[in-house]
């Protein structure tokens, strides 16, 4: 599910030329494909569509995550259950439905908050927020959505030699 998740670079610039020519140049050397390069106008009105081009697959991910969490929680905690039934306390031991009953809907939810905490990606907040700043304030960021972590590293390099600064997330 981790590989589904993908890097994200923005690199400011003060004027147009500066930026679509490091767009470009990193489009090339990093060879990425068209629609995992953008650029972000000063007080763009499409700033959600340009930072996050794959809502859906991001969308997917997070269903994908919470049902999958969700199993492994519930399946961990019925083996517990199994266990304590046979060697735990007595109360465990003499009613193993409730036990098992009760371990289950502790482990879904223990599951789906670990999927929540995986699916928010706290590490793009500080990307995304340089970036928001930035066009506020009038000036021109380039935006890489990259398919992997080596991409992400390249793209980062590229751009932060001209860039007047440049963020990344994991």
């Amino acid at each position: 599910m981790s590989n589904e998740i993908r890097g994200k670079v923005c690199a400011i610039y003060t004027d147009e030329t500066s930026a679509k020519t490091a767009a470009e140049s990193v489009r090339e050397k990093a060879a990425l494909k068209p629609d995992e390069v953008d650029i972000l106008n000063p007080h763009d009105t499409q700033f959600d569509q340009k930072i996050e081009n794959k809502d859906s697959q991001v969308g997917f991910f997070m269903l994908k995550a919470h049902i999958a969490m969700g199993i492994v929680g519930v399946v961990i905690c019925v083996v517990i259950a199994a266990i304590l039934s046979f060697v735990g306390p007595s109360y465990t031991q003499d009613s193993p439905m409730m036990t098992t009953l009760a371990l289950s809907i502790l482990g879904l939810f223990g599951g789906l908050m670990i999927a929540g905490f995986i699916s928010l990606r706290p590490d793009q907040d500080g990307v995304v927020d340089q970036a928001r700043n930035a066009t506020r304030e009038g000036k021109w960021v380039v935006v890489v959505n990259s398919p992997s972590h080596e991409k992400t590293e390249q793209a980062y390099n590229l751009l932060g030699k001209t860039a007047v600064s440049v963020t990344s997330s994991l």
